[in-house]
């Protein structure tokens, strides 16, 4: 994100605050100075002979800053940016004598008779070296600035770059889904035309069609409503049903209150599709998965338990191959960093599998108004 420069009135308050310190100082030695002679000179006098001539850098330093950037001081050595800079000492310098000198003739002591031009050349002469450390400290901060500025250009580039790199592995972990879901649906849409059971197989390709259709209106979208999450899992489930008949049965344990909660996109989808294949395709008998959205504070969690065998023995999360548990395990890290994780675990009834995903709790700004909602 960009900044905003301050408004043109601040920017000269700060200069002539920064420009009074030097000023003041100036005016304290002159009057402390002149106490020490026959006739002290009254306070007011010492700061309007010393104050404006130190005011000429406050529009002086503007203008040192952006040739500062336009002859930029360093390696390699440029005699050209340095003759400049030169030049620009020595014309602030000479404003600076004309000004006090100015101040001199008409609020201090002067020089006793001479002349406006043997004054001002006096001043010129005795300021430069002041001036010229002026100067050179002006340019310092002026190039410090500039490397600051620098910095933060390159840390928000650096920024934004990751952003679109985490974006981009994001992209590509999602779009590895929906080949991975359609070729398992279209797999078993050929079963169930092999097997003659023509009326199933179309309306699964009916639920399949409804299914990618709202997937192509997602987009590259990352995260979606849980409401939508669960009406595309919803179009999934039925078609398992059609390919189960009457041997899976599914509980949905879903606060209403969590609707809008905001969810990555086909998270549930891979551990459903695992809970069945390694739950509910390895019992003879009919199975059951169980759905489940609790929030817990700051947290959701979103779980997904079937009534199958279990874990095989040796199972280890990390090194599972399957794409379902990876891809979600790295869509979470990358959204969530280590507030986002999932687990697989044996249910705490000894019977089946639960995997669980926990994320941060967000809430739409307002329901997408797509999908059912389950209860």
């Amino acid at each position: 994100m960009e900044e905003t420069p301050a408004p043109l009135w601040r920017r000269a308050l700060g200069l002539v605050a920064v420009w009074s310190v030097p000023g003041t100082l100036s005016a304290l030695e002159t009057y402390f100075f002149s106490l020490s002679s026959p006739r002290p000179m009254e306070p007011w006098r010492a700061f309007l002979s010393q104050l404006p001539g130190w005011y000429v850098w406050v529009p002086a330093t503007p203008w040192v800053f952006a040739l500062t950037r336009r002859l930029r001081l360093g390696r390699p050595f440029r005699a050209g940016a340095w003759a400049g800079h030169v030049l620009a000492c020595l014309g602030v310098s000479g404003l600076f004598a004309l000004v006090y000198t100015v101040c001199q003739r008409a609020f201090g002591a002067g020089m006793g008779g001479a002349s406006f031009g043997v004054m001002l050349a006096r001043y010129a002469l005795g300021w430069l070296p002041m001036m010229a450390m002026t100067y050179v400290a002006t340019v310092g901060v002026a190039q410090s600035l500039a490397a600051r500025r620098r910095e933060r250009e390159r840390e928000r580039q650096a920024a934004a770059l990751a952003v679109e790199l985490a974006e981009a592995r994001l992209q590509a972990l999602q779009v590895q889904l929906h080949p991975h879901f359609l070729f398992n649906t279209l797999n078993a849409i050929v079963v169930l035309v092999r097997d003659g059971e023509k009326d199933t197989a179309a309306r699964m390709l009916v639920l399949l069609g409804d299914i990618l259709r709202r997937l192509l209106q997602q987009g590259a979208t990352q995260e979606v409503s849980l409401r939508d999450e669960l009406s595309v899992l919803e179009r999934y489930l039925e078609i398992q049903r059609l390919r189960f008949q009457d041997r899976l049965r599914v509980d949905w344990d879903v606060d209403e209150a969590l609707m809008d909660a905001r969810v990555p996109h086909l998270v549930l989808q891979p551990l459903v599709e695992n809970a069945i294949r390694h739950g509910v395709s390895a019992r003879t008998a009919a199975g059951a998965l169980r759905i489940r959205a609790r929030r817990h504070g700051e947290a959701l969690e979103l779980m997904v338990a079937d009534d199958g065998p279990g874990l095989p023995v040796g199972f280890d999360m990390e090194r599972s191959p399957g794409i379902g548990l990876s891809n979600t395990r790295a869509r979470l890290s990358q959204l969530y960093g280590a507030a986002g994780r999932v687990s697989v675990a044996v249910s705490p009834e000894g019977v089946g599998t639960v995997a669980t995903v926990w994320l941060p709790f967000q809430r739409e700004d307002a329901p997408s108004g797509r999908g059912a909602a389950h209860g």
